[in-house]
């Protein structure tokens, strides 16, 4: 059975690629094992320092690229994880920095308000929150939404706004 992965959504990339230089020379319990797993672990504490360093609060110019995905995932099949992902990544790739709900996978023993109680945090951290189609059928979506606009967060159609990017 897979194990969650818990690095930074940031560091799956640099992680990936440190893996690949490893890939047919990692027998168990070998010395290249070792530092594969000593540079992997470095990554975090790395990440961890910069996270820390830090200020506690995000200012508007550094929200104003990150993306907020909000749509419903409560009583769709797999949570609607397959639709914020592939919208995740397309706008990753027309170059947002991307907050998506369906990153922390399900939690055993969370509800509803702990998803929500983290996710909101997310939130508070971009400039712009996306909606997926259904979003206004989802409590929690309409939630965010209304948090959005008090914070004067930019409010778009997550389908728009990938097709403004690859018409731009």
């Amino acid at each position: 059975m897979p194990t969650e992965n818990r690095n930074h959504p940031e560091d799956h990339d640099a992680i990936e690629r440190l893996h690949q230089q490893y890939v047919g020379k990692i027998e168990r319990f070998s010395d290249d094992l070792m530092v594969f797993q000593d540079a992997a672990y470095a990554m975090g504490l790395d990440r961890g320092a910069e996270l820390a360093k830090s200020p506690g609060v995000t200012l508007a110019a550094a929200r104003a690229n990150r993306v907020y995905l909000a749509g419903p995932m409560t009583g769709i099949v797999d949570f609607n994880y397959p639709a914020f992902n592939a919208m995740a990544d397309q706008l990753r790739a027309a170059g947002y920095q991307v907050e998506n709900p369906a990153d922390h996978g399900i939690i055993p023993g969370a509800q509803w308000a702990d998803y929500m109680a983290y996710d909101l945090t997310r939130l508070g951290l971009c400039g712009v929150i996306a909606l997926l189609p259904g979003w206004e059928r989802s409590e929690g979506a309409k939630l965010e939404v209304q948090i959005a606009h008090r914070l004067g967060m930019k409010t778009v159609n997550a389908h728009d706004l990938v097709s403004v990017e690859i018409a731009g």
